[in-house]
C-alpha cells in the first residue's frame, strides 16, 4: 500500500528518489513499477504491475469501440514500465516530466494501491481544493464493511 506525502529533489537527469516506504511496498511483492499520465490530473501516476493489469483487463468489461475503451488503451500507452538504480532512483521519462509540469521537485502522495506524482505548484493546488471540499461540504460519508 503506498501512504503519506513525500517532497523529492529531481536532478538534472530527470532522476528522483521514490520514497523508500514506497519502495519497500514493491520489493516485497516483487512488482516493476508503472509511470502513466494520469486521467484526472495534471500529474503521473505510479502504480504496480499488478495494477496495472486490473486496468488493462477491466478494458475487455468495456464496448470495445467506446469512449472508455479508447481512454483506458492512450493511458497504456503512455505508461512506462520503470527500474530502480541501485540508490532506489527513478528516471521519469521527458513525457511524464513534461505532461506534469515537473522540473527540479515532485510531491509523492500515496493513495492506497497508486501513488501521484505532483508539481510542488499543482499539489499546493489540489490540496487548497481538499481543503474547500471539505470546508464547504464536510468530511465524506464513508460505509465501511465489516469483514
Amino acid at each position: 500500500m503506498f501512504l503519506s506525502t513525500s517532497h523529492n529533489k529531481i536532478d538534472l537527469k530527470c532522476r528522483v528518489s521514490i520514497p523508500a516506504s514506497f519502495r519497500v511496498n514493491l520489493e516485497k511483492t516483487n512488482e516493476s513499477l508503472i509511470l502513466f499520465k494520469s486521467l484526472q490530473f495534471k500529474c503521473i501516476e505510479g502504480t504496480t504491475s499488478t495494477r496495472m493489469q486490473t486496468y488493462i483487463n477491466a478494458i475487455d468489461e468495456l464496448d470495445a469501440l467506446s469512449d472508455n475503451a479508447f481512454l483506458l488503451r492512450m493511458m497504456m500507452a503512455d505508461s512506462f514500465e520503470i527500474k530502480f538504480d541501485i540508490n532506489g532512483r527513478v528516471v521519469i521519462p521527458d513525457t511524464l516530466m513534461n505532461f506534469a509540469e515537473l522540473s527540479n521537485k515532485a510531491v509523492f502522495m500515496g493513495i492506497g494501491e497508486s501513488f501521484y506524482i505532483w508539481s510542488p505548484s499543482e499539489y499546493e493546488n489540489q490540496y487548497m481544493k481538499s481543503k474547500q471540499i471539505l470546508r464547504e461540504k464536510g468530511p465524506p460519508k464513508l460505509i465501511l464493511k465489516k469483514n
